[in-house]
């Protein structure tokens, strides 16, 4: 009987949910232990499943990822010269192990079924504490997200930043196409992902993250709206959007000073205001400037060390994810990097012909590659892209009777 419920399977299950609690745990991103114990369930479940399935295949992909993997442990290490260094980028690690267990994963998941509303339930209480501490003081806001040791103790009590938020922004569209399928196939998952919805639009509403609001929102909008199978289309249809907003808040006096009034005091003011003024006087903004120059120096390094990346000799531009790691690790790295967070929209998208699961599949990656480029890196794209999203696809399938192709 202990046997029989105590499995190898539970204990897997129990591991890869440590992972993805850590991975948007506000308190539990913090101390390097609770680093340790991730990387070690993440081992763990490595190992159960090298003995519970036949000999594994690797193939370019997962060999791409090992070889990214050691490229990260290599750089990280002369960057810093210890140990501790390794625990902080723990994020790079834990996304090629989580890449390389979701690759062979495939048609495997119902065991870890379950995950999705617990995470659900957890997201909605961080997100509850995180908008009902904004209502009090919305300046903290961007303190949240530059993960600095001021936010240690609004971290402690449950309030999140940057990895709290922008998991969520990721997948955003895909959670809310599971929602939409649960309300005729399970009215308690409808009731999770609806409350968790509520939650997620105050945080947003309060925190005032201009990129995490229009990726949010054209996610969205492609999910409800959009039906083509090319996803360059959609993305396509996101930068005329994006380009459309720009122009607006530009030439249309009562949008801008709507959006002004709205965000008051916010990150997305600040970005308007800079934006005018970057169009008015020519003189680029603060908050335009730091992107501008951190874009620039990923884009120098990625063209002056094309093939093995800056490595140690100068870092990385910051505020894109992208590009940051194909200046760090080259073409090669950026290629590497791409190929392991776009890899469960793409699989979905081409392995399944279904209407519903190709749009939400298209405005996820939509998001994925908005968020990606133009932010910097972040947990949410290990456990939450890797893992619940998948996780998510799979009970959609289940939901449509979707066959595979």
């Amino acid at each position: 009987m202990l046997k029989k419920g105590f499995s190898l399977g539970l204990i897997q299950a129990l591991a890869v949910l440590y992972l993805v609690i850590w991975t948007v745990s506000p308190p539990l991103q913090v101390d390097a232990i609770y680093r340790i114990i991730a990387l070690a369930c993440a081992l763990l479940w490595v190992a159960i499943w090298f003995v519970r399935e036949n000999p594994v295949t690797l193939g370019k992909e997962q060999i791409g990822a090992v070889f990214f993997l050691i490229a990260v442990l290599i750089v990280v290490y002369f960057e810093k010269y210890d140990f501790s260094a390794l625990i902080k980028q723990i994020s790079l690690i834990m996304l090629v192990i989580c890449f390389m267990m979701t690759y062979f994963y495939d048609d495997k998941w119902d065991e870890l079924s379950g995950i999705v509303p617990i995470v659900l339930i957890l997201l909605t209480v961080w997100n509850y504490k995180t908008f009902s501490i904004l209502i009090e003081d919305h300046t903290i806001a961007r303190l949240l997200v530059r993960d600095d040791e001021a936010t240690y103790e609004y971290l402690k009590q449950g309030i999140g930043g940057y990895n709290l938020i922008y998991p969520q922004v990721c997948i955003s569209p895909l959670i809310l196409a599971w929602t939409l399928k649960a309300f005729r196939n399970n009215k308690i998952y409808f009731a999770v992902g609806a409350v968790w919805a509520y939650t997620f639009i105050r945080v947003l509403e309060l925190a005032g993250y201009s990129i995490a609001l229009f990726a949010s929102a054209i996610g969205l909008i492609l999910l409800l709206f959009y039906r083509g199978k090319n996803v360059v289309a959609a993305f396509a249809i996101t930068i005329l959007v994006f380009v459309g907003i720009m122009a607006a808040i530009l030439y249309v006096v009562p949008f801008r000073e709507w959006i002004l009034e709205t965000f008051d005091g916010m990150a997305v003011a600040r970005k308007v205001n800079d934006l005018v003024s970057t169009s008015e006087t020519g003189v680029t903004g603060d908050s335009i400037q730091v992107r501008i120059a951190a874009y620039s120096g990923s884009i120098r390094n990625l063209f002056k060390y094309p093939l093995i990346g800056s490595l140690w000799r100068e870092s990385g531009g910051g505020h894109s994810a992208l590009l940051d790691i194909a200046s760090k690790y080259g073409w090669f790295g950026g290629y590497a990097f791409a190929m392991m967070i776009y890899h469960v929209p793409f699989h979905y998208k081409h392995h399944y012909n279904d209407k519903f699961i190709t749009a939400a599949a298209n405005a996820t990656l939509v998001t994925l590659l908005f968020v990606s480029i133009l932010d910097s890196v972040s947990y949410s794209f290990s456990c939450m892209v890797l893992i619940v999203s998948s996780l998510l696809f799979e009970d959609i399938i289940k939901w449509t009777g979707a066959e595979r192709t």
